[in-house]
């Protein structure tokens, strides 16, 4: 995926390498490529802390104005949460994550300990005995892939479940806690094991 991101002939778009990672860890997570090419990050009302911290980092590829929070009605509930969008220059990233429509997990995909941080810090828990990443969106091959990477690049073991969980294994437990640790920020540290939080 490219650094240098054009929008029209003069328009473009630099994304450094550690705002990559980061977007990189939230596309595998909970943010969506439209088609065209703009970026939506949306979180619950109560993750404030983290989507400010997200538009922070990645300020520079963004719309201007702050995070806006907005209600969404499902089954006569409302739910509050709390969003901002990045520019519309992510039409080639869409080709890579999202090929024929559906989100995949690209085979050749370069996973940093920070990318799988903020992997973990949206779509991931610590249930008290298991490390789980919740990987419903991801089918078929992508699961493979998506396992593959983990162990061939970060020697990092898991079990994909028959509800769609990633399950780390226990032997890699040790390892994965003390490669997303250091960036993961205060006010998710509770998605981690107790012995890493002390």
């Amino acid at each position: 995926m490219p650094l240098i991101l054009r929008a029209r002939r003069r328009l473009l778009l630099s994304v450094t390498p550690r705002q990559r990672e980061i977007l990189v860890g939230c596309i595998l997570g909970d943010a969506y490529i439209a088609t065209l090419g703009k970026i939506r990050i949306e979180h619950s009302i109560k993750q404030r802390a983290y989507v400010e911290w997200k538009r922070k980092e990645l300020q520079s590829l963004c719309y201007s104005g702050g995070p806006r929070e907005i209600t969404h009605v499902y089954r006569g509930k409302r739910y509050q949460s709390v969003f901002f969008l990045l520019r519309q220059y992510f039409r080639v990233w869409r080709e890579v994550f999202y090929p024929k429509k559906h989100k995949v997990f690209p085979k050749d995909l370069q996973l940093t300990p920070l990318a799988l941080a903020v992997w973990y810090m949206d779509d991931g828990c610590w249930t008290g005995k298991k490390i789980l990443i919740s990987t419903e969106s991801f089918r078929g091959e992508s699961m493979s892939h998506l396992q593959d990477v983990l162990y061939r690049q970060l020697n990092i073991e898991t079990i994909a479940s028959s509800n769609g969980k990633l399950v780390i294994r226990k032997r890699s437990h040790e390892l994965f806690c003390s490669l997303i640790s250091p960036y993961i920020i205060a006010s998710m540290r509770y998605k981690l094991p107790n012995p890493v939080t002390t």
